[in-house]
């Protein structure tokens, strides 16, 4: 199947909206860099919730907790932290230090079938730019579980998004500038032991979204090329599509490599449909439509797809 034909758009005026979910209404819930959440509904009705009270939240990270509340990662220039805004807009810190210390701007927050939260901090070097290469190894990875928190995992390079995997009770978690996807078992006291890679990524890839089908693959989607790759659980990689630039990405890889990747560089838009895309979720019927949130774009770009996503661990909490 030719997926990348059949992409469609929907919404308009996002302002980087880096992360989506989808609930078992088909409803999207998108993170929103104008300052919290927006839904989109079925019919197309769009709303974007603050916080009421006028904290200015720069959302990254996005998961729902119960039929009226998200959990929102902070990724402000020197400020982090995870935040639960309620869908009529009431905001409260759910974590914002870990060791006695201010959490620096924060990446992800994934909820589990367990009811476990994970978060993941990319860096703690401010700016975080100076983590866009190889030699970054300062990330982390925070379990909250029967609220307590601690870090479960250190010296990641970027760690971006992860994924608890029912299948075999492991940890996932994309290193972007590692280039790599890390996973890890967990011990009964929640920390994270036995690291392994499932799949290395080469030129042009730099894994960000990570999500899981009903098959026990996971879809990884790749910022600045626009990949979107679909890796069984042996770590074979397959290329679902690609909206890439070849002197674009020649330009990232070198700076790259050099250790000098730039605002500006990333911030351009190359792909002739998408632009940087760096989420992904299933939904629609039979969860068989891929939703991809992106980093440059308004809208959300979307596709019917053969293979069934793996139903989200907060759906039971919308039975």
């Amino acid at each position: 199947m030719d997926y990348f034909k059949k992409i469609k758009f929907v919404g308009k005026g996002l302002k980087r909206p880096e992360c989506v979910l989808v609930d078992p209404e088909n409803t999207l819930h998108i993170s929103d860099f104008r300052g919290g959440v927006s839904t989109i509904k079925q019919n197309g009705d769009i709303k974007l919730t603050k916080p009421n009270n006028g904290f200015k939240i720069k959302p990254n990270g996005l998961s729902i907790i119960d039929k009226n509340t998200w959990l929102v990662t902070h990724l402000d220039e020197t400020e982090g932290g995870v935040f639960k805004l309620s869908f009529d807009g009431e905001i409260e810190p759910y974590l914002l230090e870990i060791e006695n210390k201010p959490i620096p701007p924060t990446n992800y927050v994934h909820f589990d079938v367990f009811g476990r939260v994970w978060i993941t901090v990319s860096t703690r070097k401010i700016p975080r730019i100076i983590s866009h290469n190889s030699d970054c190894d300062d990330g982390f990875i925070i379990l909250v579980d029967n609220g307590k928190s601690k870090i479960v995992a250190d010296g990641l390079c970027f760690a971006n998004e992860c994924f608890f995997n029912p299948f075999d009770k492991k940890l996932y978690v994309n290193e972007t500038f590692g280039r790599k996807i890390s996973y890890f078992e967990i011990g009964k006291n929640g920390m994270l032991f036995n690291k392994k890679i499932l799949a290395n990524f080469s030129f042009g890839e730099f894994p960000d979204g990570l999500t899981l089908d009903s098959e026990g693959a996971f879809w990884v989607t790749s910022i600045f090329s626009n990949k979107l790759i679909r890796v069984m659980p042996n770590g074979e990689k397959k290329i679902i599509f690609e909206d890439s630039d070849p002197a674009y990405l020649n330009l990232i890889e070198t700076a790259y490599k050099k250790g000098n990747l730039t605002k500006e560089m990333m911030s351009m838009v190359k792909g002739k449909v998408l632009k940087n895309i760096s989420s992904l979720a299933f939904g629609g019927e039979n969860l068989k439509e891929i939703y991809l949130g992106c980093l440059l774009g308004e809208e959300i770009a979307y596709f019917k797809n053969d293979v069934a996503g793996l139903e989200p661990a907060f759906w039971k909490n919308f039975a």
